[in-house]
């Protein structure tokens, strides 16, 4: 097995024990969010302390402003920590609220406007939070939780980034230098930008994936559904039908012969009148089984009624056919249903076989 094809197998493992993220309750949701804040903020403030301690960078950092902002850093982590830990908690105490959710939108919102405002309202780690937390938020959270957040998220960083300009306050006050010197970037800045954004694209990048992976599941569930039998499996009447005016059309437009059958169980009637529908469900799934062995891989096998079956052969032949289907008939005989008496059920049925070969028609 290969490494692709391990770390495939571990993601699904991982994914199926995480659930479906778009039914976890609200109290589950908010924690999400306070533990990836409480993980950002202890990121930021060990960055922080190296940076306090590291020399070589003294000519780019605010020494004395980052060393009274440390704590603040390190406060934001205790406190998504004790929203993380209280949160189930109040949940046992008052049930699931989706008021949850809201404390925990706009607590990210907030303290992260904290954080812009230390590196700059107008940088890429704020744009990347600005532009994608709305995104994945309206598909995972409350969505007037998210948009009331938003809002006042925009407004915070608007008024920052207007104070700044104004002189009120002075902006990116972390930095003795910010994004150019010289009229081209700083590697510095360059570098630190990117290293703030990463923790926050990593969760960003995995819930997506978490969603949208539930989102292909239920639409691969949705569309089997559509075009299976649930009783046995095989396409159901509709399902059939296409792929007949499918390989009619192709049939007629490119040449290659195409045969079809209909197999009708013998004396189904009377199987549920006597034995009992569950009995005469379980001869359709022996028979729809039966089938399916018979047949090829292009083959193409539905049920066209209650106890009616549609079979499809393309580039099939009448002589073909003719022996495709008998050993249809013999499997199907060979298909047996043990009753609950002991006795077994034998099951046969009657065939009906046509070709379009020397361009007959097929209605």
């Amino acid at each position: 097995m290969s490494v692709w094809e391990q770390g495939s197998r571990l993601i699904r493992r991982i994914n199926c024990k995480i659930g479906n993220p778009l039914e976890w309750t609200s109290c589950a949701k908010a924690m999400l969010l306070a533990a990836t804040t409480c993980v950002l903020f202890l990121h930021y403030g060990m960055w922080g302390e190296f940076l306090l301690h590291s020399e070589p960078h003294s000519d780019w950092i605010q020494r004395d402003y980052l060393g009274q902002q440390i704590p603040y850093v390190y406060g934001f982590a205790i406190a998504s920590l004790v929203l993380l830990v209280g949160l189930p908690f109040v949940k046992k105490a008052m049930g699931d609220q989706v008021a949850f959710e809201y404390i925990a939108t706009f607590y990210f919102v907030l303290s992260l406007c904290y954080f812009s405002y230390q590196i700059g309202t107008l940088t890429l780690p704020v744009g990347a939070v600005m532009l994608g937390a709305p995104i994945v938020g309206f598909i995972f959270y409350n969505r007037l939780a998210v948009g009331l957040s938003m809002v006042v998220g925009f407004v915070v960083q608007v008024v920052l980034s207007s104070g700044s300009a104004k002189g009120w306050w002075p902006y990116a006050p972390m930095y003795i230098n910010t994004v150019f010197t010289e009229g081209k970037p700083s590697m510095f800045i360059v570098f630190h930008y990117y290293l703030y954004v990463l923790p926050y694209m990593v969760f960003l990048i995995g819930i997506s994936y978490l969603v949208l992976r539930r989102w292909r599941d239920r639409e691969e569930k949705v569309r089997h559904l559509s075009v299976t039998d649930p009783l046995t499996g095989l396409f159901n009447r509709r399902s059939i039908l296409t792929h007949l005016e499918q390989e009619q059309d192709r049939s007629r437009k490119k040449g290659p012969v195409l045969s079809v059958f209909m197999v009708d169980l013998d004396h189904f009637k009377s199987i549920n009148d006597e034995l009992g529908h569950e009995v005469g469900d379980y001869a359709l799934i022996a028979a729809a089984d039966s089938l399916q062995k018979s047949l090829r891989q292009n083959d193409r096998v539905g049920r066209y009624g209650g106890e009616e079956f549609l079979v499809i052969l393309p580039g099939t032949d009448l002589h073909g056919a003719k022996m495709i289907a008998e050993r249809c008939r013999q499997l199907l005989e060979k298909a047996q249903v043990i009753l609950q008496d002991g006795n077994r059920l034998k099951i046969t049925g009657s065939f009906g076989l046509v070709s379009n070969e020397g361009n007959v028609h097929m209605s």
